[in-house]
């Protein structure tokens, strides 16, 4: 009885505790789903973590891109750059046309000469009957000559005509190829402009991105406080149920404290109830912050869009480059065919050259002829006196003949004097308008330069960067407009020979180069220099280019060592096909220890603008060694480039002594 009575209290006392374990089990299922929702925020971490990736990829392959740009823009510059050599190319042909035209005007006066004597002859006719057969049959001849040299000039004419009608069609061509040219630039500054607003609105997704990230973070700190108040509620729940059974047993025993248990049960209860509804909000949170997510992966996803519409519109933009690029090439092999069709005209002079020294040769002979003849002449003298008043005729008319041809020549003459002024005019117009684009680029520099130092507190690090961009660019076109005044003033400035000292020239540039040189540490030495009968300044310019250029293109960390020396030689001597063998020349070489470059590239580098290296290594114009091919060629001399690379350079310059 005793027993029973023990065992039913107890079965109704662990009914709540059945009910408590229950409870327990919920709560274990829920934190296994918060466990599970914390796996997935770790995984949509990862994702977004992949995505930022994605991003800064995308970011790289854009600043690549810009980089692929700029090299293109370079390009064109230097495409640019080529079509002004040709035009001075182009330039220099009609300067040859204008020289051809004046030997043609001379040889003109020539046939004045020789009309003028035959009118003598005509004279002497009238006096002498003897010699009329011979003058008679010397007209002929001459009326011939004259006839064939009246169809050469005329066929000369519209040659030259057709020759000015190409130079304007061509200069209409490059009008139209500048304008496609400047739209092209304008072209690609709109785009630069484009993908500045699309970098700037990656740099604010990213800022969102970064922004969202710390949410996040904020979001995993509060889940890992509510996961350790949770261990900390298990661990206290724990506690209650060891105090629950201790209280179970005691209850067998104490009746009277099951009344006292009981109500701490209920406030254990609400307790519990209470948590469960902080876990259920917590629950809702996370749905919250899973919405949340999924609308961040959307946008991510948009801009993803965004990407890929960028890089398709980047793909068009490079295919309307590749185009602009085959346009430049077939213009340039344009160019080349009319420069083929130029040396064409230029040997078709040749050979009237040829063939009008052929002529007079020819005309020696016959003269020889007519002194054998000259005893079969005077039998034909009986014959001359009926002749007489045909001889008159034909007299008239070779006077109207010469009349027509004097009225030629000074049409010729006035073309001529045509051509020398608009090859002035052009002269002068490269001069003028280098001195003119000095100025406002002064006016830049300086603006620039007052802002730098006047408002460069109010300037953010980026504004700065722009204008030190700014001053790079303009001192780069300032030292490409001096080097094409340069240029020019070799071709144009009065040439004064002076026998020279080269050893003064020498120490010349070393003063002008002391800065480089202590910099460098460099070593010139010049050895057994000979006296030079050369034009001063554009020698002492020609010997600044190659000395500096061994400086600039020398090895870092070792001391640049540049070695001048001259001789007095034959042409034979020197083995070299170009020259003269009987001639004597001054063979001056410039040897240096630099960089050097490769074998293919020794006539490459005497070319205008012609660059081996990225601005970027060696700054330059590429116009330095065609100054001092010009120099040498102004002084009817040779220059030759011979290098390997990481070998030095050495140049060879032979001038008539």
């Amino acid at each position: 009885m005793k027993t029973t009575k023990l065992t039913k209290p107890t079965s109704l006392f662990h009914l709540p505790a059945l009910a408590a374990t229950k409870k327990d089990l919920a709560r274990s299922q829920k934190s296994d789903k918060l466990i599970i929702a914390n796996k997935e925020l770790a995984f949509q971490n990862d994702e977004k973590a992949k995505r930022a990736a994605e991003l800064i990829i995308a970011n790289k392959e854009l600043a690549f891109q810009n980089k692929e740009k700029a090299k293109r823009a370079a390009e064109l510059n230097i495409a640019n750059k080529e079509l002004a050599f040709q035009n001075d190319e182009k330039e220099k042909r009609a300067a040859e046309l204008g020289i051809a035209n004046k030997e043609l005007a001379f040889q003109d006066e020539e046939k004045e000469k020789r009309a003028a004597e035959l009118g003598i002859a005509n004279k002497e006719l009238a006096f002498q009957n003897k010699e009329k057969e011979k003058r008679a049959a010397e007209l002929g001849i001459a009326n011939k000559e004259l006839a064939f040299q009246n169809d050469q000039k005329e066929k000369r004419a519209e040659e030259l005509v057709i020759a000015n009608k190409e130079l304007a069609y061509q200069n209409q061509v490059k009008e139209k190829r500048a304008a496609e040219l400047v739209v092209a630039n304008e072209e690609l500054a709109f785009q630069n402009t484009e993908k500045e607003k699309r970098a700037a609105e990656l740099n604010i997704a990213n800022i969102e991105l970064a922004y969202q990230n710390d949410e996040k973070e904020k979001r995993a700190a509060e889940l890992g406080v509510a996961n350790k108040e949770l261990a900390f509620q298990n661990t206290e729940k724990e506690k209650r149920a060891a105090e629950l059974s201790v209280a179970n047993k005691e209850l067998a025993f104490q009746n009277k404290e099951k009344e006292k248990r009981a109500a701490e049960l209920s406030i254990a209860n609400k307790e519990l109830a209470f948590q469960n509804d902080q876990k259920e909000k917590r629950a809702e949170e996370l749905v919250v912050a899973n919405k949340e997510l999924a609308i961040q992966n959307q946008v991510k996803e948009k801009r993803a869009a965004e990407l890929n519409i960028a890089n398709i519109e980047l793909a068009f933009q490079n295919h309307e480059k590749e185009k602009r690029a085959a346009e430049l090439n077939i213009a340039n092999i344009e160019l080349a065919y009319q420069n083929d069709e130029k040396e064409k005209r230029a040997a078709e002079l040749i050979v009237a050259n040829e063939e009008l020294a052929f002529q007079n040769d020819e005309k020696e002979k016959r003269a020889a002829e007519k002194e054998k003849r000259a005893a079969e002449l005077i039998i034909a003298n009986e014959e001359l006196a009926f002749q007489n008043d045909e001889k008159e005729k034909r007299a008239a008319e070779l006077n109207i003949a010469n009349k027509e041809l004097a009225f030629q020549n000074n049409e010729k003459e006035k073309r001529a004097e045509e051509l020398s002024i608009a090859n002035k005019e052009l002269l002068a117009f490269t001069y003028v308008s280098s001195h003119d684009l000095q100025e406002p680029l002064r006016k830049i520099q300086t603006f620039v330069s007052r802002i730098a130092e006047n408002e460069s507190a109010n300037l953010t690090d980026k504004g700065k960067e722009f204008f030190r961009r700014i001053q790079e660019s303009a001192k780069r076109m300032q030292t490409l407009i001096e080097d094409l005044l340069a240029f020019s003033r070799v071709n144009t400035a009065e040439r004064i020979f002076v026998n020279t000292d080269l050893n003064v020239i020498i120490e010349e540039v070393k003063t002008e180069l002391k800065d480089s040189i202590e910099e460098k540490h460099a070593v010139i030495e010049a050895v057994e220099l000979c006296p030079v009968n050369v034009i001063r300044f554009q020698f002492r310019q020609l010997m600044l280019n190659l000395i500096g250029n061994a400086l600039k293109f020398s090895v870092p960390q070792i001391p640049p060592h540049i070695k001048i020396t001259s001789t007095i030689e034959t042409g034979s001597q020197l083995k070299n096909e170009k020259l003269s063998p009987d001639k004597k020349y001054c063979h001056i070489a410039v040897t240096d220890n630099g960089i050097g470059f490769e074998p293919k590239f020794n006539e490459r580098i005497f070319e205008v603008f012609q660059k081996l290296h990225d601005k970027e290594e060696f700054a330059g114009t590429g116009i330095g060694l065609a100054i001092v091919k010009k120099i040498v060629e102004n002084h009817n001399g040779i220059i030759t480039a011979t290098s390997e690379l990481n070998k030095g350079a050495r140049f060879d310059i032979y001038i008539p002594a």
